[in-house]
């Protein structure tokens, strides 16, 4: 009991019974005659104890005094006898009483009933058998003193102790002045040697019943002791095998818990590793695939590039064409000039209007090649991607026509010269001719229209091609731009992945020590 703890009130030591206790230690009849018989605690001791009750009682007052000035004589003892609130009289009046009871004869399971209590209302104050033992010294001391005086008042009057191991003559204590005779002692009264003796064997077998009595009290204390230090460890125990269920149930099941999330982070890890090295592969794929879309973007717009030059160039041609269409009208109308005043003049043109007629259905097909000439160019540059070729055709047929209208335009010169030596012969279908001139002359009027047409729609072609060379290189600068994201997102994804394989290798770690703290607690709980 430490010093903290409440005192031992009336209501506590009412609380503790000694047959109980004593059942409970295992102190019956058959107990205490074996230790009796163990301890060679007999009859005759009893006997011999009933004898001395009278020097007990009459040591008693004394013995108690100077067993509790011992008591008070040290703090530490101090402070025990302090938990109680029974007063110290009432202490000394208990005292007494024991020491009486050692003279009864009577030592059966009442006796030791009240010793079993005795000692554990002791254990309740902290009375420890150092204490305990130790104080008994006061007792042996003054028991022994009583002893010896008796056998000194029995020798002193004469009568001799007894010495046939039976019960002694009831002794006056310490002797008095009528019990002893006056005087020296005489020869006569000396004491012999065999007196000497059985007066030694006396004392020792007086002392040998004192002894073995405390001895047997002594031992029911220390059962009581073992006894409340057995309910103290099993109180322990008790609570021991309540915190550590409480260990198990706070500790070992969350333990348990995180180690399972523990694993599956592990696991989550792992396939989260796993998909980073898919997602790295793949965006390697990526960037290859960028790298190659980068190259046919540089070629396309390299294409796109050479297309509006190939425009620019049909552009230039188709200029050139309404150039010389323009010029073939101005021709046509000199023709128109040259058949009026060949009306004034000549009258003989019958045989060559059909040469004229030819000629003209030279131009007629000029102009309907110029005309489909003119549709194919269109069609060519609806095509925005393929337009590079069918405009480098298109400026070779027209440089062709353009060719082929100034031979023929040669060829109707000298036959103008003909008709010229042949005017007479030709008056008769001037007026025809001229009709054809005026024809010829609204189909190259036609044909220049279509040629402006051509014009601008080669224009808006090339327009085309130059917003998509543009486009294109931006687009090209833009998958650079991606295709370097893309490295980076590579870059990012190896190093998520080798982040992951840390984890991983960091939860496999932490479910290690899980498993270690998981075997602890499990020692703990089965220690």
């Amino acid at each position: 009991m430490s010093s903290g703890d409440p005192k031992i009130t009336a209501a506590v030591r009412q609380g503790v019974d000694g047959g109980e206790l004593s059942s409970a230690i295992g102190i019956d009849g058959e107990e205490i005659a074996w230790r009796k018989s163990f301890t060679g605690f007999d009859a005759a001791d009893e006997a011999r104890l009933e004898s001395m009750l009278p020097s007990f009682e009459t040591v008693a007052d004394d013995l108690v005094e100077e067993f509790y000035d011992h008591l008070q004589a040290h703090s530490e003892t101090v402070a025990i006898l302090n938990k109680s609130d029974k007063p110290v009289e009432a202490l000394k009046r208990d005292q007494r009483q024991y020491l009486k009871d050692l003279g009864r004869g009577t030592y059966g399971t009442d006796y030791f009933a009240r010793r079993a209590r005795i000692g554990k209302l002791h254990d309740l104050l902290g009375l420890g058998p150092k204490i305990y033992l130790g104080a008994y010294a006061v007792y042996y001391r003054g028991l022994f003193d009583a002893v010896a005086s008796d056998v000194k008042a029995e020798y002193a009057r004469g009568s001799g102790p007894a010495t046939d191991g039976g019960v002694d003559e009831a002794p006056t204590h310490a002797g008095g002045p009528a019990d002893r005779p006056d005087g020296p002692v005489s020869p006569e009264t000396a004491p012999q040697a065999g007196e000497v003796e059985a007066a030694v064997d006396a004392t020792v077998e007086r002392l040998l019943s004192v002894v073995k009595l405390m001895n047997l009290d002594q031992q029911v204390a220390m059962d009581t002791y073992i006894h409340s230090y057995a309910e103290q460890m099993q109180a322990e125990m008790d609570q021991r095998e309540h915190l550590t269920r409480e260990v198990e149930s706070d500790v070992l099941e969350p333990v348990e818990e995180l180690q399972n999330a523990a694993e599956g982070v592990s696991t989550s890890a792992q396939e989260i590793s796993g998909v980073a090295e898919r997602q790295r592969e793949s965006m390697e794929n990526v960037a290859g695939e960028v790298s190659n879309m980068s190259a046919t973007i540089e070629e396309i717009a390299s294409t796109a590039d050479e297309v509006n030059g190939r425009s620019a160039q049909a552009a230039e041609t188709a200029d050139e064409g309404r150039e010389s269409a323009e010029t073939a009208r101005e021709v046509m109308g000199d023709i128109d000039e040259a058949a009026t005043e060949m009306a004034d003049d000549f009258s003989s043109l019958q045989e060559r209007i059909a040469e004229v007629d030819e000629v003209v259905e030279v131009i007629n097909r000029i102009a309907e090649q110029t005309n489909l000439l003119a549709l194919n160019a269109s069609i060519e540059a609806a095509r925005a991607g393929d337009a590079g070729q069918g405009f480098a055709v298109v400026a070779d047929e027209v440089k062709s026509l353009a060719e082929e209208s100034q031979r023929q335009a040669g060829q109707i010169e000298q036959l103008v010269e003909d008709i010229r030596a042949d005017a007479t012969e030709t008056v008769a279908s001037l007026d025809e001719t001229e009709e054809q001139v005026d024809h010829g002359i609204e189909r190259v009027e036609d044909a220049m229209a279509s040629l402006d047409d051509i014009a601008e729609a080669v224009e808006e072609t090339s327009r085309g091609i130059r917003e998509v060379a543009d486009a294109t290189e931006e687009q090209a600068a833009s998958t650079e731009e991606v295709a370097s994201l893309v490295e980076d997102a590579v870059e990012g994804a190896t190093a998520v992945s080798t982040e992951v394989d840390d984890i991983a290798a960091a939860t496999e770690e932490q479910t290690a020590m899980l498993d270690e703290v998981t075997r602890v607690v499990a020692r703990l709980t089965e220690e």
